[in-house]
């Protein structure tokens, strides 16, 4: 099986799965972070595509992201982002005072997913297994300052991708709500 053909289907998962996860949430249990935790439902599903948006066209495609290249701040405006373009070191408040339409955030989620889906469409599986150097993991994660485009799509687009969404069903949890469906 060619690397495309399996990572894709994943891709098409992973893209779609907040619809349903956000299916008949209120704009402000999007928003609702339980006591202790500073995440919540919209932060972690902006933070998980939106990291995997930048990370992947840029370390991965070389080429500009999603949010750039399809004019996506303007949908998706988020004055305080942090250290990084996707959040990273917000406070539970900076994190609490983010909002944003959630159809905007679930059409961006599956544009950056088509985006991959194309790319991996375009390359053979000798490209797919050409090594990605990923300084900010080096001394952090053991083995992954160095994967595959492949395995790097995998990780980002799936692993972090899957995290997050993970989060956003232990969040619903905290409200007395079933996570997911199964």
């Amino acid at each position: 099986m060619a690397t495309n053909t399996a990572l894709t289907k994943n891709l098409e998962f992973w893209h779609w799965y907040p619809e349903l996860l956000v299916e008949g949430l209120t704009a402000e249990q999007l928003v609702w972070q339980p006591e202790g935790h500073d995440t919540s439902i919209l932060f972690a599903i902006w933070h998980a595509y939106r990291a995997e948006d930048d990370l992947l066209h840029g370390f991965v495609m070389q080429q500009p992201s999603v949010f750039a290249s399809q004019g996506w701040a303007d949908r998706l405006p988020v004055a305080q982002t942090g250290a990084t373009p996707f959040g990273n070191g917000l406070s539970r408040e900076q994190i609490g005072a983010l909002r944003l339409d959630i159809d905007a955030l679930l059409a961006y989620a599956k544009a950056v997913g088509v985006s991959e889906i194309a790319y991996l469409e375009s390359i053979a599986d000798g490209e797919a297994s050409v090594e990605v150097k990923l300084p900010f993991f080096t001394g952090v994660y053991p083995k992954v300052d160095v994967m595959s485009k492949a395995e790097t799509i995998a990780f980002f687009a799936i692993g972090h991708t899957s995290e997050h969404l993970g989060e956003v069903q232990f969040v619903k949890g905290m409200m007395g709500m079933k996570g997911a469906p199964l």
